[in-house]
C-alpha cells in the first residue's frame, strides 16, 4: 500500500538522522543529538543465539516534549549477519497471541528489553514516544513497539522505520496492526534488505513450512544508485526524505552540525565491473 498522504516529513526526516546517529554511535562510542536533546541511555543487546556477543544496538534521548528510541542496523559482523539469517519463528513473548518473530532479532531484542524497559519508565509518559531504526535496526524497532504499546506506559509509539526486513508472520503482522496505529514503513522499492526474509519458506524447510509478513504501513521512496549499499544506506533514505521538506531539513543540519548524515555518497555507481 503506498500512502504519500499520511507521512510527516518533518518526522521521517528527523528520525531518518536519529537512525543514522546509532552507528557513530557503535562504531565510534559518540553521538551527536540536537539542540533540546540529551542522551539518557545505551541499548546494548546480546546477538547471535549459538555464541552471543553484547553490541552497542541505539539509545534512548530525551527532549522537553519527545522521548527517541533508536536501533542500528547492520554494522557488527558476523553477529548481525547471524542474527538476521536465523529465520526460525518462535512466539513473540510479550503479547498473548502475538503470534511468531524471527528467532535470531527476538532473542536480540529479548537480551536488551528489561534494562530497556526500567530506563524508558523512568521518563515521563506525558511526553510523545518515537521509535525507529534503519534496516535490522527497523526490525528491532517494530518488536519493541509492539512490546510497548502493550506493556509499558506509553500506549501509542510513534513509529518510524526505513528499509525494514520483515519481522514476524501473519499473526504477529496482524496484532502489531491492531495495537501501533502510528507506523510508517519508509522502503526504497530498490532496496533487497525489505525483500528478507521471504515471504514463504514451505515444506520441507520445516514441517509446517514458515510464513512471513511486513507490518503496516508502508511508504515508497524510488532511488536506484546502481549499487546495493547506497541503495539501503540510511544516508541516502534522508536525502530522498528531505526532498519532501526541504527547507526544514536544511535548518535541522544546519543548526546542528554533525547530526544529519553525509549525503555526498548518494550518486550512482557508474562503473559496470
Amino acid at each position: 500500500m503506498h500512502m504519500k498522504k499520511i507521512i510527516n516529513s518533518k518526522a521521517a526526516i528527523l528520525l531518518a538522522a536519529f537512525s543514522y546517529q546509532t552507528y557513530p554511535l557503535y562504531l565510534n562510542g559518540s553521538l551527536t543529538l540536537p539542540k533540546g536533546y540529551e542522551l539518557r541511555y545505551v541499548i546494548r543487546a546480546f546477538a547471535d543465539v549459538e555464541n552471543p556477543a553484547e553490541n552497542v544496538y541505539g539509545f534512548l534521548a530525551e527532549s522537553k516534549d519527545r522521548i527517541i528510541m533508536a536501533f542500528r542496523g547492520y554494522a557488527a559482523y558476523p553477529s548481525d549477519l547471524l542474527a538476521s539469517y536465523d529465520i526460525f519463528q518462535i512466539p513473540y513473548p510479550y503479547v498473548p497471541n502475538g503470534g511468531k518473530t524471527s528467532r535470531g532479532f527476538t532473542c536480540l531484542y529479548q537480551s536488551a528489553r528489561n534494562n530497556l524497559m526500567e530506563q524508558l519508565n523512568k521518563l515521563s509518559s506525558s511526553k510523545k514516544l518515537f521509535i525507529t531504526g534503519h534496516n535490522y535496526g527497523g526490525a528491532l524497532s517494530v518488536l519493541a513497539a509492539l512490546d510497548m504499546a502493550v506493556n509499558s506506559k506509553f500506549k501509542k509509539p510513534f513509529v518510524y522505520t526505513y528499509g525494514s526486513p520483515r519481522i514476524g508472520d501473519p499473526e504477529f503482522a496482524m496484532k502489531f496492526d491492531q495495537k501501533v496505529k502510528n507506523s510508517i514503513r519508509v522502503v526504497n522499492i530498490h532496496d533487497s534488505f525489505p525483500t528478507f526474509p521471504e515471504v514463504r519458506y514451505p515444506p520441507p524447510f520445516t514441517e509446517e513450512g514458515i510464513n512471513y509478513q511486513h507490518v503496516k504501513t508502508e511508504y515508497r521512496l524510488s532511488f536506484q544508485l546502481n549499487n546495493t549499499p547506497r541503495n539501503d544506506s540510511i544516508n541516502c533514505y534522508f536525502k530522498s526524505l528531505s526532498s519532501l521538506n526541504p527547507n526544514f531539513a536544511d535548518i535541522l543540519c544546519s543548526e546542528n552540525p554533525g547530526f544529519c548524515p553525509d549525503t555526498e555518497v548518494c550518486v550512482p555507481f557508474q562503473r559496470t565491473c
